[in-house]
């Protein structure tokens, strides 16, 4: 009897793991813009990933909610790209920058947000700001 429990809670486990949103990857309605930068894409990159610590990840949110976020280089072509995330929810991206070269010194970055809640049209054109001016420019609340 007991042998039974442990696979159903284990079937379980699996079956609700399957269901976790992986947030911007697998919405419909996400919100999403690209736009040049006067600048090469690496720069472009240092960029957003500073806009992202000091808009999100060194600053104290509503209701102790805490962001962080992971970044990874393109290989072979692909784009740059920073993922922002709940803490304790790295599954569910809620904000996607991808940089890439658009000529010798220009970059191509695409903002792309959840479309709930703060991950809105706002927030897209602080990130806009913010790379475009290499100062971070935070949204209102």
């Amino acid at each position: 009897m007991m042998r039974k429990s442990v696979w159903a809670g284990m079937a379980a486990a699996v079956l609700l793991a399957g269901c976790a949103s992986t947030g911007v990857y697998e919405s419909d309605s996400v919100l999403k813009q690209s736009f040049n930068v006067a600048t090469n894409y690496e720069a472009a990159f240092r960029r957003a990933g500073e806009y992202v610590r000091a808009c999100h990840q060194n600053v104290q949110h509503p209701y102790g909610a805490a962001y962080a976020w992971r970044h990874s280089e393109g290989k072979e072509g692909a784009p740059n790209e920073i993922q922002v995330y709940k803490v304790g929810e790295p599954a569910k991206v809620l904000e996607l920058i991808a940089t890439e070269a658009d000529g010798p010194a220009t970059s191509k970055v695409t903002v792309t947000v959840l479309n709930e809640g703060r991950w809105d049209a706002a927030e897209i054109e602080a990130a806009r700001r913010s790379i475009q001016t290499a100062t971070p420019v935070c949204r209102g609340s």
